[in-house]
């Protein structure tokens, strides 16, 4: 027995080899159990759970970016043989100015820039109870990041004012269709690009229907007035950009053989000849003024120590006067009877008495001296302060000139009302000149007419308009799909004409020559013409909105 179970023990496998067995068996397992976990990923790894049980989440896909849809025909309609500058928009961006046209019934919002269409996208406007207004608006404040102030805080992000009371361009929710309490909502993806398209001022158009802007030319319109300048002979190479030129009113050079070119520049460069000459004037006024301060302070400092030495001269006087008017004091005296006669002695006056009246003369003398030299500090201390004030005035004028020319390097616009029977112009959000205007047949409405000056010409003497004309308040807000879709000729009421057109509206209008003097002389590219029925609106404020009108 003890034989039969040795060599049963002797055919066993060692341990060593039943370890080895088992860890084989082990590894198999598990590398089978893996494979199976990899061929079918769990429900975590389905559901986007990071990297469990050896699962890999797939990498993201490369989208390709999409490129901004450009309308051909709506570019070709701007100006003829320009279907590709909008193309060119696209990679180098957008020319100025960019203006923003939103149509409410449709729910999208067009971007033009001077060369005509650029892209489109959808919005979601004001719902019923809120709706937006429509009307002519520009961009009057910028924010990347903004919380609403009325409705507790809301995120704004890429916002775009338009209004004080509270309507805005901005990312959002864009269901298609009318959705918000009033602003414009943006795409996320599309509202940071808008951002970076526009500056503060540009043109906003809110239409209850779709419009675009026409090229446009007539009479009426102004044209800039190019002014000119004396350019010296080593700088006449210069750009009209980048000016170093002096007023034409300037002085001739005195080298008479190097008499300087004459060159006429737009209003914009213009403008910047003017801001660099009244820098100059303006270091030399401050340095006057400086000087004048000082001159003045000097002089009144001079005036008021002559004061205290008047003051002082007369208690000298009064002091030698009462010490004159003492009885000289005798070391015995004499008393005559009173049966003698006084006699005649003819006695001279003391040395004591002698002294005090030649100290009452010459405190006299001193007193005299002061009173006039007070005079003279006197007058030359308030003619140093009238110097003084008239360096601190030419300093201020010279400052409101250096206001000025940056006022003229922006852009110029105008507004005619009918409402308001007056024509208005504006620059830099600052009010410049206003006065009555005549409208023929004033009872007859005008319509809204916004005229845009986006291109000069080669020479600068004329310039490239557009008009916008907005829809009356009866034309329709339906969209365009809902037109399509609606059987009904009430569901959906086709936009009236409105009641004149580009070129009557100009034509019923007689433009005073000084209001057409002024315009030229600060027009160029950006500048505008509104022409209305309504008048101005309240939104508006004194030195920080454009022309804001209301049409709805």
């Amino acid at each position: 027995m003890r034989n039969t179970i040795s060599g049963a023990i002797s055919i066993l496998p060692s341990p060593r080899l039943v370890r080895s067995a088992l860890t084989v068996a082990t590894a198999l397992s598990a590398v089978l159990f893996t494979d199976a976990l990899l061929s079918a990923p769990p429900a975590a790894a389905q559901q986007g759970f990071g990297n469990f049980f050896s699962y890999q989440a797939p990498k993201p896909r490369r989208t390709a970016k999409r490129k901004r849809q450009v309308d051909p025909a709506a570019t070709q309609a701007a100006e003829p043989g320009k279907a590709g500058e909008a193309k060119k928009a696209e990679k180098s961006g957008p020319t100025q100015p960019v203006s923003i046209i939103v149509s409410l019934g449709d729910q999208h919002a067009s971007i033009y820039d001077a060369n005509g269409f650029v892209t489109r996208t959808r919005v979601s406007t004001g719902q019923a109870g809120h709706r937006t207004p429509t009307g002519v608006f520009s961009i009057i404040g910028k924010s990347r990041w903004h919380r609403s102030n009325i409705y507790s805080g809301a995120p704004m992000p890429y916002m775009q004012r338009i209004t004080w009371s509270g309507v805005a361009l901005h990312a959002g929710v864009v269901p298609g269709y009318p959705a918000s309490h009033g602003c414009i909502r943006l795409p996320a993806g599309f509202a940071p690009q808008l951002f970076g398209m526009t500056r503060m001022g540009a043109r906003v158009v809110v239409s209850p229907s779709d419009v675009q802007p026409v090229e446009f030319s007539h009479p009426l319109l102004p044209t800039p007035k190019m002014q000119e300048v004396r350019v010296p002979q080593e700088t006449a190479t210069q750009t009209a950009q980048q000016p170093s030129v002096e007023l034409a009113s300037a002085e001739a050079s005195p080298d008479k053989t190097a008499a300087p070119e004459t060159k006429l520049l737009n209003p914009i460069a213009y403008a910047s000849v003017l801001k660099k000459r009244a820098l100059a004037e303006k270091a030399a006024a401050s340095a006057a003024e400086k000087a004048a301060l000082q001159s003045a302070q000097s002089a009144g400092a001079e005036a008021r120590q002559a004061a205290t030495d008047l003051d002082k001269a007369e208690a000298n006087l009064k002091a030698a006067e009462a010490k004159a008017a003492q009885p000289a004091a005798t070391p015995s005296a004499k008393v005559q009877p009173a049966s003698q006669a006084p006699t005649d002695t003819g006695a001279t006056p003391s040395p004591e008495e002698v002294a005090a009246q030649a100290e009452v003369a010459q405190a006299k003398a001193a007193l005299e001296q002061a009173r006039t030299a007070k005079a003279e500090k006197s007058a030359a201390a308030f003619a140093a302060v009238e110097a003084y004030k008239s360096a601190a005035a030419r300093a201020e004028e010279v400052g409101d000139l250096i206001d000025e020319a940056e006022r003229r390097s922006e852009q110029v616009s105008v507004l005619i009302s009918r409402k308001e029977g007056r024509i208005f112009i504006r620059q830099a959000w600052k009010p410049v000149w206003e006065a009555p205007i005549t409208i023929r047949d004033p009872e007859r409405p005008i319509g809204t007419h916004i005229y845009s000056a986006v291109e000069p010409s080669a020479d600068g003497a004329k310039m490239r308009w557009t008009v916008i004309t907005m829809p009356t308040a009866k034309a329709s807000t339906a969209s365009s799909r809902d037109r399509k879709k609606s059987k009904s000729a009430e569901a959906s009421p086709v936009a009236v004409e409105p009641p004149e057109t580009p070129a009557g509206a100009l034509d019923r209008i007689e433009l005073p020559d000084d209001a057409r003097q002024r315009i030229s002389e600060l027009l160029w590219t950006g500048g505008s013409l509104v022409v209305t029925d309504e008048p101005r609106s309240p939104e508006m404020s004194e030195n920080a909105t454009d022309f804001i009108v209301l049409t709805r």
